[in-house]
């Protein structure tokens, strides 16, 4: 197993088959993946995928793959379909080893597949630890969620906490770097009905809202990077409490279309336990909002018409 890996394993008192259906029934996945303070569930759908679901909104996270029962299956991350994570189940001392092997660092630059390994390796040893309690008709020992580190979207290092999340899109560069940077587009992938104003397309520009009654700059960003059609950087206005976003859009050339990754930090100040729920919630919503500007640019309808 390379270095880009992540594997880790538990011991669960039951039958294959039985662990089994806890990991490959959406309905039972539910009981040990998603936080029970988020309301939501899981369905599958037709084409094998795993959405998440929480009122009218669903949102896949996750497709099928290699289903061979009950002895082993593979999830793949959706939408960047980047990550996969397979389980293996064994018959050991009376109940089964569940071993799980998540592999797709390797296509992400050193720097930050490695990091990205310490909250993905922390995120199953915590899931797996849920899926044994669940089994056992137990409370989960860790009702946060982890589906941001489980499927690598969480960047950590001494210096930054960030959540990252990419997709493909059908068009070169030039048309989404256009998308993510024309306040009209913005207005269509990000808040459709609400309208952007951009002062300019160079550092010190600045994308705001127009407030309706005075005109003021509300959501107001930054730019602090524009290197067209590559990569745009801005900054959130400094909060009373010190805190600054920092958002990374980043177009690069892949097979006829262009991958589009964006990063956002600035974790840092927050306490431990708000952290990992806010990038949790953030990484699905990032998630969420690339679907958007796929929609956009590609001339489909939005999968999230009300926007974020």
């Amino acid at each position: 197993m390379g270095q880009a890996a992540v594997e880790r394993s538990i011991w669960i008192a039951a039958s294959p088959e039985r662990v089994w259906q806890a990991v490959s029934d959406p309905d039972q996945i539910s009981g040990w993946l998603l936080p029970p303070a988020l309301g939501a569930q899981l369905k599958g759908d037709a084409d094998g995928r795993l959405l998440v679901c929480m009122g009218p909104m669903e949102y896949p996270i996750a497709q099928f793959e290699e289903l061979a029962p009950p002895r082993q299956l593979t999830l793949r991350s959706l939408p960047d379909q980047q990550i996969a994570a397979t389980f293996t189940l064994g018959e050991a001392n009376g109940g089964t080893e569940v071993t799980v092997v998540l592999t797709g660092f390797e296509q992400f630059a050193s720097d930050t597949w490695q990091e990205r390994v310490a909250p993905s390796s922390l995120g199953w040893e915590r899931t797996l630890q849920n899926l044994r309690a669940t089994i056992a008709g137990a409370e989960m020992p860790f009702p946060e969620g982890y589906v941001a580190s489980l499927f690598g979207y969480r960047r950590e290092s001494a210096e930054s906490f960030a959540v990252e999340r990419s997709i493909w899109i059908a068009a070169p560069r030039e048309r989404v770097w256009e998308a993510v940077t024309n306040p009209a587009l913005i207005e269509k992938w990000f808040s459709p009905g609400t309208a952007w104003t951009l002062t300019a397309l160079e550092v010190g520009g600045r994308l705001f809202v127009p407030d309706p009654a005075t005109g003021a700059e509300q959501y107001t960003q930054v730019l602090t990077a524009v290197e067209p059609p590559g990569r745009l950087v801005m900054r959130t206005v400094p909060e009373p409490s010190g805190s600054v976003e920092v958002t990374t859009f980043t177009l690069t050339e892949e097979g006829d279309g262009t991958r589009l990754t964006v990063t956002n930090a600035g974790y840092a100040l927050l306490p431990a336990d708000a952290r990992w729920s806010t990038m949790e919630q953030n990484s699905a919503g990032y998630g969420m909002m690339l679907e958007n500007v796929r929609a956009v640019v590609e001339g489909r309808p939005l999968p999230y018409p009300g926007g974020f």
